[in-house]
């Protein structure tokens, strides 16, 4: 789902200590292993700044549906039959039409301007359901 910052952190802490360790076998100038560092450093953080915004809610629906069974789905009911998790289907099938909606305009490609406009509503509230339901999806 969604990027898990201590998990990662710790993994890359324990590759970090290996790489070093081995760069001290060979005799590498600490210089260059604390540059090695920063660099790895950095790149660990440009990667948690992508992943920790990147939108988890398609991608748990999306996941939810099997690649070769995938069906041509035009509708929220096409959108709720095809989840096999059952507890996602039992919550996806309580919540409100219109954050079904915004997940259906948003499996098309639409953007939250273009979903705005269609549904009549402000960015910031479709924002907001799109949060609210990917915190709650992140159970599953």
């Amino acid at each position: 789902m969604g990027f898990n910052y201590q998990k990662e952190l710790i993994k890359w802490n324990q590759w970090k200590k290996q790489e070093e360790e081995l760069l001290k076998a060979l005799n590498v100038d600490d210089n260059i292993i604390k540059q090695l560092y920063d660099y790895d450093w950095e790149m660990f953080k440009t990667e948690r700044r992508i992943r920790g915004r990147q939108d988890t809610t398609i991608n748990t629906v999306l996941n939810n549906i099997p690649y070769y069974d995938k069906k041509e789905i035009n509708t929220i009911d096409d959108l709720l039959s095809e989840i096999e998790n059952e507890a996602l289907f039992n919550y996806l099938s309580t919540i409100d039409k219109e954050t079904l909606t915004i997940i259906l305009l948003k499996i098309f490609g639409y953007s939250t301007h273009e979903i705005s406009e269609i549904l009549s509503l402000s960015h910031s509230s479709i924002y907001k359901k799109i949060h609210r339901l990917r915190k709650k999806l992140k159970k599953f």
